[in-house]
């Protein structure tokens, strides 16, 4: 695994996220129990590759061999919670994007999670105590008229009879989701600030598969389409195996050897690709006010991470 290249690393991982939306449409079960399963099957990966389960609970120390040698260790309280906080949020997130996308388009559903830089921006200074720049405030400018044109869609476009009663509920849920992502990202960085020579990251990320797992997998009881038949159970299985699991282990090798701009760029291949793929096997086309807020947002992005490193 040393010698794969970073940036390859990243595209790989890009790659097994952007099959999310096609990969569900082939699922014929509930939302929560397709979560639950994907999440099951991806910690089972995860944790095979890692060859460990993830910490609960972190100690206090900067010495790992100290820690290992410690007859008493203390606990970090707060480096505990925001692991949890972190695990938690990401966990939402893996959920709700399971239910946007049984309710509206896949392309909706993954551009509008990609929102979740401006609640960091909105949010980071309070929590983190970390300030915002103009050009924060310009991404912050580009989203919103992105999400206006998503959410313009409902109103204003003529239904074309595919998801017309679930969309704008779909669009909803999927826009919380970009919240809870960034709640996500906002706890993993404050979890570093206590903790900064310990990565727990990977540990969050195993947990919030952990935490899916038994909140959804109780859903395969629920009637009439709780439990999988073969195609799904396939399906799901590449769900987690590959779209999940194997894109959180790439991204994990890529996200060491590539720096912060490069690596948001380059998984930006998911949201460009995730409507193509459907668009193509599952022929699901999403309204041009949607397709050019989700451009907008993108770009707005992107804008954001190239002038900022610009700056530094």
């Amino acid at each position: 695994m040393k010698k794969i290249d970073g940036a390859f690393a990243l595209v790989v991982c890009a790659f097994c996220w952007s099959l999310a939306g096609v990969f569900m449409k082939y699922v014929n079960i509930n939302s929560f129990a397709v979560a639950g399963f994907r999440s099951t099957f991806a910690f089972i990966t995860i944790a095979v590759f890692a060859k460990r389960f993830p910490r609960l609970v972190l100690f206090k120390t900067d010495d790992e061999k100290l820690l290992q040698n410690a007859k008493v260790k203390k606990v970090d309280g707060f480096g505990t919670l925001y692991l949890w906080l972190s695990a938690i949020s990401y966990a939402v997130t893996m959920i709700l994007f399971c239910l946007a996308n049984k309710l509206t388009y896949s392309a909706n559903a993954v551009l509008l999670q990609y929102t979740f830089p401006i609640w960091i921006i909105a949010f980071g200074p309070l929590i983190l105590k970390e300030r915002n720049t103009k050009i924060d405030y310009i991404t912050i400018l580009g989203v919103c008229i992105g999400m206006f044109l998503f959410f313009a869609e409902n109103i204003f476009a003529p239904s074309d009879g595919k998801f017309s009663e679930t969309k704008l509920l779909g669009n909803i849920i999927a826009f919380i989701s970009g919240i809870s992502f960034a709640g996500c990202t906002i706890f993993q960085r404050k979890q570093s600030l206590y903790t900064p020579g310990d990565n727990t990251s990977f540990d969050s990320f195993m947990l919030a598969q952990l935490i899916t797992a038994i909140f959804g997998l109780p859903f395969i009881f629920a009637k009439p389409d709780g439990i999988p038949d073969l195609q799904s159970f396939i399906f799901l299985i590449l769900l987690g195996s590959i779209q999940m699991g194997l894109a959180n282990i790439t991204y994990s090798i890529g996200i060491k050897k590539v720096n912060a701009l490069s690596a948001s760029l380059i998984t930006m291949i998911e949201p460009l690709m995730n409507p193509v793929w459907v668009l193509i096997f599952v022929h699901e086309i999403p309204g041009i006010l949607c397709i050019t807020g989700g451009i907008l947002i993108i770009i707005s992005v992107i804008f954001r991470e190239v002038m900022i490193k610009k700056q530094v």
